[in-house]
């Protein structure tokens, strides 16, 4: 999965906030994301084992922020 895929998590609640997060890469065992809660960005982490798993987290969508993040500092740095 790339990084920047936004994530259906299958296994939240409606009212969870990590229902949808964007998936940030894999630290040694942990799938890593961040989520919005109450308007501020936290970090979720979860078992790789299970985050590749496509019935519990399904790829719904990719945020282009880690592309335009990447762009800017390209340009910086010439």
């Amino acid at each position: 999965m790339k990084i920047g895929t936004i994530v259906l998590n299958h296994w939240a609640g409606k009212k969870n906030p990590t229902k949808y997060f964007i998936y940030t890469g894999i630290k040694g065992k942990y799938a890593t994301g961040i989520f919005l809660n109450n308007g501020k960005l936290e970090r979720v982490t979860c078992y790789a084992t299970d985050f590749r798993n496509k019935e519990i987290f399904e790829p719904v969508g990719y945020c282009k922020g880690f592309d335009i993040m990447k762009e800017d500092l390209k340009s910086i740095l010439g």
